[in-house]
């Protein structure tokens, strides 16, 4: 069994307690999720299944997009509904094209400071660890990206918004920044991811779903296969033999892609190596671009390989 599924996350539980139990239902060696979610938060979990973990680290730096609701007026320690209230303001603003307006300002490429109650790990540990021992570390603001950002509903205390955002971007800490610059504070009440990368929350599947597709023998017909979830990436397609070799390890030159059907792409990005039938072969760092004219020597070496997967 090979390829991703997409969950429907529910609330309560971690992403890392998502992939246990779908290991478990499917009985699968190996699994692993391509971004984590807060436990209260749900939607979109892309599960990694047996050979797919081995393109796990391409699909994590997708961007990602969420529907989100805050509350103004009430901080917490957490930045989201799960933890400790630190402050509560009754200036809560009335004007609404103040609310809109101080939303958009945050579209494009900002500065956010990590949370303290976060997974990021400090001298080995997390910093949710550390901050439940009263342990705060100060961490340095990032670089993110707010690629939209549109308010959806505005019943106060409340405001809906959806937002897509690159990879880092904590929502609740995006939530906390809004309320300050509101000045009144603001924490998190829901979160629920409505795409990562490809993968939307259409395609997804509650966990309690999977015992009944698998007996129903449909959960194969559910998976995402390799080469779809690479989609993205520029194609080089060659034929049985050399696919055999590069299975073994052999690195591709110049000379070998004389039969193979190369897609246009550019020196430093990441290609799929596949066969004619689109089973993935590898992931490879290409070393020119296509197409080939700048080689003087036909033996050149193409890309260098970084993934290898079995047949």
């Amino acid at each position: 069994m090979e390829g991703i599924l997409i969950i429907d996350k529910p609330s309560g539980i971690t992403s890392f307690g998502v992939v246990k139990k779908v290991k478990r239902i499917l009985n699968v060696k190996r699994a692993g999720h391509t971004g984590t979610l807060d436990p209260i938060a749900t939607g979109v979990l892309p599960i990694c299944l047996n050979e797919a973990t081995k393109i796990a680290q391409f699909l994590i730096n997708d961007n990602k997009e969420y529907e989100a609701c805050l509350e103004l007026g009430i901080e917490t320690d957490t930045q989201d509904q799960a933890g400790r209230v630190i402050r509560v303001s009754d200036k809560i603003p009335e004007d609404e094209e103040r609310i809109i307006s101080t939303f958009r300002s945050f579209l494009g490429k900002i500065k956010q400071k990590p949370p303290a109650f976060s997974a990021i790990k400090h001298k080995g540990l997390p910093l949710y660890k550390l901050a439940r021992r009263g342990i705060n570390i100060d961490i340095e603001h990032r670089d993110v990206h707010i690629y939209n950002i549109v308010v959806l509903r505005i019943d106060l205390p409340y405001v809906s918004f959806v937002v897509s955002c690159s990879k880092g971007t904590y929502i609740r800490t995006l939530a906390a920044d809004i309320g300050n610059m509101l000045g009144c504070g603001a924490h998190l009440v829901k979160l629920r991811r409505i795409r990562s990368g490809n993968f939307h929350v259409n395609d997804s599947y509650s966990i309690e779903s999977l015992e009944d597709l698998l007996k129903g023998g449909m959960i194969k017909d559910k998976l995402i296969p390799l080469d779809r979830a690479l989609i993205d990436f520029p194609q080089i397609k060659v034929g049985e033999d050399l696919a055999r070799m590069i299975r073994h390890g052999k690195q591709i030159f110049c000379n070998d892609l004389k039969d193979a059907s190369l897609s246009h792409f550019n020196v430093g990005e990441n290609l799929r190596i596949t066969t004619f039938n689109n089973e993935l072969i590898a992931v490879a760092k290409s070393l020119t671009g296509y197409p080939l004219t700048d080689f003087k020597d036909r033996r050149d070496r193409v890309c260098r390989l970084t993934r290898v997967f079995n047949a």
